[in-house]
């Protein structure tokens, strides 16, 4: 393009609609009608909504057993009284455990568990890792020693209470009817955890958790409720059978003062059996609902009054 042929363009541009700021516009202008459609339209498809997730809520089965012994090893039996269908998923909970206390949340190191290079200089004045900063800080008397290539003095990856607490409970066993079941423990955390933690380099045999392991990614990811419940693994391949019984094992690596459930679960579309999602949805349609009717009634009163 020459010199001639660029300035030709360019006043064509200059002359244009778009320079002038001469597009046609349009500006809505919301009327009494439109919004009370627009409000009762809204209540109607979040009530629908909200009862097809509380339907299919109900067509989960779970089942929660609690473990809690005195034995490093646990022994759970029971029959299941309904026939669960693959994926079976396995949580574990705590009851009353609260992990979303600030002083919990915060005991950490964001930028450690990024894999930034942080000093130990660093880690002490910021107070992010208070009281759970060095491996010697880790060690629980009688029950969690450092192990032998770790420096008891230097700085614990990752540090900080939350990974200090780590739930390492494992099942060793789990048996359906004699049959022993393969449980999967890959890809059940989240792909944004799993992208992140596989970016820190690291080497394992100075650090005290993998944190390439997905139970310690989900460990990490606090909950909201005082009851948390995480993801422990999941059954891919086997259904368990109406009225079959089941033996689990499971090895008590964690020391917690708490009720301890193993929890079985089937799941849909909507994710896991729970109805509060279903109940919010309801609540919010039935808002939208009486917002539309007392818009429509308040307009009426008034433009009656005008009349008069």
């Amino acid at each position: 393009m020459n010199k001639d042929e660029f300035n030709k363009l360019y006043e064509t541009l200059k002359k244009s609609k778009f320079r002038q700021q001469k597009f046609p516009g349009w500006r809505p202008l919301p009327t009494i009608s439109c919004i009370t459609i627009i409000f009762i339209s809204f209540g109607i498809f979040f009530i629908i909504m909200g009862i097809l997730i509380l339907i299919f809520t109900g067509m989960i089965k779970e089942y929660k057993y609690r473990y809690t012994c005195n034995s490093n090893v646990c022994t759970i039996s029971a029959r299941i009284p309904e026939e669960m269908k693959k994926p079976i998923m396995i949580y574990y909970q705590l009851n009353d455990f609260r992990e979303n206390h600030r002083f919990y949340m915060d005991n950490k190191s964001d930028k450690q568990l990024k894999g930034e290079q942080i000093s130990k200089a660093d880690l002490e004045k910021s107070g992010e890792c208070e009281n759970s900063l060095y491996n010697n800080d880790f060690i629980i008397a009688g029950k969690i020693s450092t192990p032998s290539s770790l420096n008891p003095d230097e700085v614990a990856f990752p540090c900080g209470l939350k990974a200090k607490s780590f739930f390492e409970d494992k099942i060793d066993k789990f048996t359906i009817s004699t049959k022993e079941i393969k449980i999967t423990t890959k890809d059940i955390a989240y792909k944004a955890d799993i992208d992140s933690f596989s970016k820190v380099k690291y080497d394992q045999n100075k650090h005290w958790h993998d944190i390439n392991d997905e139970q310690f990614m989900i460990w990490m990811r606090i909950s909201p409720f005082e009851n948390p419940r995480k993801l422990w693994g999941k059954i891919e391949n086997d259904d368990i059978p109406k009225d079959s019984y089941i033996e689990v094992k499971i090895n008590q690596a964690s020391y917690f003062g708490f009720d301890k459930y193993i929890i079985l679960s089937t799941r849909n579309v909507f994710g896991g059996k729970s109805s509060f999602l279903g109940i919010i949805y309801i609540v919010f349609g039935g808002l939208c609902l009486i917002s539309g009717v007392v818009f429509i009634n308040v307009y009426n009163y008034f433009h009656k009054k005008e009349k008069k």
